[in-house]
């Protein structure tokens, strides 16, 4: 076993001076297993959510608070959560539920302005911005925060109000929770909600952590890339060493094939955490 190991993981005769998970051809063959490890746990988690699920934690009153914290910083004044938009939000959430869609304007044509106006609320200005897959509200508003058109929306200082909605379910076959943020601004006459003065619309979307069970699958798989990199970096460091303190010389080089290892892993580890912005 002590032999085995060493023919592994460290430069020896019996490996050709290299380590022999370091070799090009069990590069590809790790490169290969993660690729298949990725997909076998997207499938499980569709297939049977309730083993492998998500484990989301976001309130209403955290994305207020991180929302009203940003718009400090840039000049713009708090928004205070507001009954009526809070309701537009819920209403909104539970159609993109029920007619299983991702966008502001339903399969059937419905504006978000249209849940903002079902729930009394008489707007001057009116916004909204969507998410899904987070696991956090940091993330939530850190994600909108770095998209420059979510970002006008989230700190304009034209909105005094604002409503939230996290729901759980199923969109397009998968577990997720959905984040709904509608901003607006009253007007005294009720008839004015017809003619709204400015409008903006933003959305979001992030792959991240989902709320259903305590394991998630996007846990499982950054941990096996963390775990991957981690190996690997031990490796070459001893790779590394163990050359330069022997003295031996190589007459190939094989850096574009760790190279390529290492950018497959950090890639998968850099898309879990921060997920992707529409």
């Amino acid at each position: 076993m002590p032999n085995y190991l060493l023919h592994l993981f460290v430069p020896h005769h019996t490996n050709n001076q290299r380590a022999k998970l370091l070799h090009p051809s069990v590069l590809s063959v790790v490169i290969g297993v993660f690729v298949l490890f990725q997909i076998a746990i997207n499938q499980l988690a569709i297939r049977y959510p309730q083993i492998l699920g998500y484990a989301s934690n976001i309130s209403t009153e955290e994305i207020l608070r991180l929302t009203n914290i940003q718009r400090k910083i840039n000049g713009a004044g708090e928004v205070r959560l507001d009954s009526q938009l809070n309701s537009a939000a819920a209403q909104k959430a539970a159609d993109m539920m029920a007619r299983d869609y991702w966008a502001h304007i339903s399969p059937i044509g419905t504006q978000p302005w249209a849940f903002i106006n079902d729930s009394g609320y008489a707007y001057r200005y009116a916004g909204e911005n969507l998410a899904r897959d987070f696991s956090d509200p940091e993330s939530v508003v850190k994600a909108w925060m770095a998209s420059p058109s979510h970002r006008d929306n989230l700190i304009n200082g034209r909105y005094q109000d604002m409503g939230i909605a996290v729901v759980d379910g199923k969109l397009g076959g998968r577990e997720t929770t959905l984040v709904v943020q509608m901003f607006g601004t009253k007007i005294s006459s009720p008839f004015a909600m017809k003619l709204p003065v400015s409008i903006s619309v933003k959305a979001a979307e992030i792959n991240q952590p989902i709320a259903s069970s305590n394991i998630s699958r996007f846990e499982v798989t950054k941990y096996a890339s963390l775990f991957l990199v981690v190996l690997f970096i031990v490796l070459l460091v001893i790779d590394i060493f163990i050359v330069m303190k022997k003295g031996i010389v190589r007459w190939t080089s094989r850096s574009f094939a760790h190279l390529l290892l290492m950018t497959t892993l950090v890639g998968a580890i850099v898309i879990i955490s921060r997920g992707q912005i529409i």
